[in-house]
Formats: C-alpha cells, structure tokens, sequence
C-alpha cells in the first residue's frame, strides 16, 4: 500500500470515529456547580502567623482586663488604639534611641516586676490604662480622642517625643490611624459575640 492510499483510507476512518464520538446523546459541555467559593476574611493582626498570634493575645487580653474592669466596648477599643498606636499591640519592646528600656503596650517604660513579653505586663499596663481612665472626662465615643486623653491623664506625664521618634510622626497622628486597626481587631476578636 502506497502513501496515497494510506491517507485515503486514514481519512475516512478518522471521520468514522470523529462522528461517532460527536454523535453520542450526552453532552460533554461541564456544568456549573453550586460549590460555595471560599473566602478569606483577612486578619487585622496581619499575615505572619507567628506575630499576628503575639498580638491577638495581646489584644484578647487587653478586652478581657478592661471587660473585668467593667469597661465599656468603646474603652476596649480606645484601649486597643492607644497599644497599637504605641506599640503594635505589643508588650516588651525595646524603646528606640535616645531613650533606653522596655515598653509596654502603651508607650511607658516598663516599670513592672514581671518578664517583659508577658501577659500579666498586659494586664498590669491596662489596669493603668484602666485607672488613667477613670481620671478622664472625655467621651469614649471618640476613640483616638479618647485614648489621647487618658495617656495624657497618666501621672508620670506624656511627652509625645519620648513615645514618638520619626520626624513629623505625632501622637494624635498615630492615634487616628489606629483608630480602624483597633476596631478591626476589637471585630475579629469579638464580632462573634
């Protein structure tokens, strides 16, 4: 058999099987699922899981101390701006140059007589918060407002360029940006409830 005859004797039973295939009574077209799509809420404490578990600790304990206090929700939330502002909802961190020392969550040198890192650093830096509070007359409706006040309530005083270095970076600044961050979070950890 020769090459033409090859092809002309492939050709047709190429299309044999061609139609054979097409002509069947079910249809291979794929139809939709109703398969739920997944979506992911995205974390106010970020992506590293590491950090953001370091913070949402932090940030559970700070509700819950100012909830045993018998704060308010917007006292929670005003808590949370003035830690997160300070420091990123987190205890323990060393306080940049030219200032020496530990921080805790709300700016202050750590003056405690526990490991900085740790919950009861959080508990003890909100129950000042908690006590600051009690001294202010502003609304907590305000939370950044709010939160400002009772750091600047604080005895020891607050000077914002011993709790804020960068050039231009306020304290009211920082407050307000907080604001949403800290209401993120207050969701995530409460908005079950």
């Amino acid at each position: 058999m020769n090459r033409k005859n090859f092809a002309a004797a492939l050709i047709p039973a190429v299309l044999a099987v061609g139609l054979t295939a097409c002509s069947g009574d079910e249809s291979t077209t794929a139809t939709p699922t109703n398969a739920p799509i997944a979506t992911t809420t995205a974390s106010a404490f970020g992506t590293d899981e590491f950090i953001a578990n370091r913070m949402r600790n932090s940030s559970t304990t700070i509700i819950e101390t100012v909830e045993e206090r018998g704060g308010t929700p917007e006292q929670a939330i005003a808590a949370l701006v003035s830690s997160e502002a300070e420091t990123g909802w987190q205890s323990g961190l060393r306080m940049a140059p030219p200032a020496t020392g530990i921080r805790d969550i709300y700016g202050w040198r750590l003056k405690y007589n526990l490991p900085a890192d740790s919950a009861e650093v959080v508990v003890a830096a909100t129950n000042t918060f908690m006590d600051n509070a009690a001294t202010v007359t502003a609304s907590a409706d305000n939370p950044a407002a709010y939160a400002l006040a009772v750091q600047q309530a604080d005895p020891r005083g607050y000077n914002e360029k011993e709790h804020f270095y960068k050039k231009g970076e306020t304290a009211a600044g920082k407050y307000a940006a907080g604001v949403p961050k800290a209401e993120a979070a207050y969701a995530e950890l409460r908005g079950a409830q």
